[in-house]
């Protein structure tokens, strides 16, 4: 494995691949991702709220039962959800570094490209969805809140395989990171609202000059309170 699947693994939903070499594992297998696929597809569509396991099975052109054959209860399907959802913008951000050259990569910041293009997919609208449902459903949230807060954990210790010009400094690295997530997540969420076009651009261009100063050194972040210790070391634990 190189850098990026051993990156892509750790997000990758438990039952996705085939459990053997047989044709009935793989068919299952096969059935899992097409049950994610409409899944998301219609939380995307239609939102938590409409979003039923009948709307779900049909959209996969199989039966409610069959369905619940594999994800027997709502917290499974949900957990599934959750995970497909990051690992399939984690599996499409990995492809499009790989199309990159390391000038565009390096020089040019062309990764904030793929970020900002990944928050206007159907996975991150479902897990969206996903997100608003959690401030009030107690079960969704039991749910959804440690499998996001471990996938955000992975993926700010594991983002230097992807962009290695910043292993060295987790520090710098990370806090690059989070600069990047709060303003395109802004952004992608006000976009409509603000109507501007270029308005997004300009920040988008102030972001990426912003990432280039942090990147060179020339922009360092103020010194916050201690981390909790709790919260070091779950982070140790995933680099």
């Amino acid at each position: 494995m190189d850098d990026f699947e051993l990156l892509l693994a750790k997000f990758e939903p438990e039952g996705l691949g085939p459990e053997g070499p047989g044709w009935q594992q793989r068919k299952s297998a096969q059935t899992r991702v097409g049950i994610l696929d409409a899944a998301i597809e219609c939380l995307a569509t239609h939102g938590y709220a409409r979003t039923t396991t009948q709307l779900i099975a049909e959209t996969a052109g199989i039966s409610r039962g069959a369905m619940l054959h594999h994800y027997p209860t709502k917290g499974a399907l949900i957990t599934a959800i959750i995970a497909y959802c990051f690992y399939r913008r984690m599996q499409m951000l990995t492809e499009g570094v790989r199309t990159l050259s390391e000038t565009q990569r390096v020089e040019e910041f062309a990764g904030l490209e793929l970020l900002w293009n990944s928050y206007f997919t159907a996975e991150h609208r479902a897990y969206l969805e996903l997100n608003i449902a959690a401030r009030t459903d107690a079960e969704v949230r039991a749910i959804f809140m440690p499998q996001a807060r471990r996938f955000s954990r992975h993926w700010r210790a594991g983002g230097v395989r992807i962009f290695p010009e910043w292993a060295g400094d987790f520090e710098r690295q990370s806090r690059a990171s989070d600069l990047v997530e709060a303003v395109l997540e802004g952004l992608a969420l006000n976009k409509e609202v603000w109507n501007s076009p270029e308005r997004v651009v300009r920040m988008r261009a102030f972001l990426r000059q912003m990432v280039g100063l942090i990147y060179s050194g020339e922009l360092s972040f103020p010194q916050a309170s201690a981390t909790p210790a709790s919260e070091s070391a779950e982070e140790a634990a995933v680099q």
